[in-house]
């Protein structure tokens, strides 16, 4: 009886494995669907919101530099097509404009960036008083942009600038700064690293603070000298937060806008007149929306390419 009751209940027993298996099977596929996709359900509203700011602006952008969109006869408007475009690339101002803001970007970027690594190098160490200097480099970056305009404006004045005065107790030629288009460009890349080159500073410090001590006493163990250990070791080792830190500061070049406007409003002429000035200026100075929304899209353009091939070129080095 004994036997035939184990064999009796043996069927049932079996059935309840196989339910409790195929019970964990479907809670464990869905944990891994779940950790699989996590990620991706916990960025959709971030997602979202990025679409609405970015996609929806730019979609009226396009849709406005299709028009003749004018502020003065915003009531007549009508759809033109592609006509602004073939204005654009028949006025002969607009290669100029192009390689203006081309100019202020790989300028600022460039030496933004190195004169941040060589300051960032400086406050790696360990000297008496680092801590207050570095607290002091997050001063420029917290100042308003119109504040540092209107004072690099004053120091570049022609009669009472302090950077003309300093040049004349040197007995050295005092251009004018802002009057001689090929200074003006020059003058606003330099009021820019007053902003620029501390925040490039702080983010490769915090690179460099990253880097392991025991890789630059390894290569000092081997006979390397202080150049090659910065080259092989230090280097490689910042390049993620280099990378961050130049393209990062290659896309807030294409927005500067304060500096040029009150330092020497795009002169003389369009000598330092950029993308994001002359859109400013057409649409709302000369009221051509529909244009200055087609100069708006070859911006946008422009600096989607521009960061591709920088980001492109970043990772081949890494």
């Amino acid at each position: 009886m004994a036997a035939g009751g184990l064999d009796a209940s043996a069927p049932s027993r079996r059935g309840e494995s196989r339910a409790s298996a195929s019970t964990r099977g479907r809670g464990s596929l869905l944990t891994l669907i779940t950790d699989r996709h996590f990620l991706l359900m916990a960025a959709w509203p971030s997602l979202a919101a990025m679409l609405l700011v970015t996609a929806i602006p730019f979609a009226a952008t396009l849709g406005l530099s299709l028009t003749d969109y004018d502020l003065v006869r915003s009531d007549t408007w009508r759809f033109i097509g592609a006509a602004n475009f073939l204005e654009l690339l028949r006025d002969r101002q607009t290669g100029r404009i192009v390689f203006n803001t081309l100019y202020l970007v790989v300028g600022t970027t460039l030496i933004d960036t190195l004169v941040g690594l060589g300051l960032a190098l400086l406050m790696e160490g360990a000297w008496r008083g680092l801590r207050m200097i570095r607290t002091l480099y997050l001063l420029p970056i917290m100042t308003a942009p119109v504040v540092v305009a209107l004072c690099w404006r004053a120091m570049f004045a022609n009669g009472a600038g302090w950077i003309n005065y300093g040049l004349g107790l040197l007995h050295l030629p005092q251009p004018v700064w802002l009057g001689d288009p090929a200074l003006a460009m020059p003058a606003v890349i330099i009021s820019d690293m007053w902003t620029g080159v501390p925040f490039q500073a702080v983010l490769l410090l915090a690179g460099l603070l990253g880097v392991p001590v025991e890789l630059k006493e390894a290569a000092q163990a081997d006979g390397a000298n202080p150049w090659q250990v910065f080259w092989h070791v230090t280097l490689p080792s910042i390049r993620p937060v280099l990378t961050v830190a130049v393209i990062l500061k290659f896309i807030d070049s294409f927005r500067k806008f304060e500096g040029i406007q009150l330092l020497t409003t795009g002169g003389p002429g369009i000598a330092s007149t950029t993308l994001n000035l002359h859109i400013f200026v057409t649409g709302l100075t000369y009221d051509r929306v529909g244009y200055a929304a087609a100069f708006g899209v070859v911006m946008i353009l422009l600096i989607g390419v521009s960061v591709g091939v920088l980001f492109g070129g970043m990772r081949r080095l890494a």
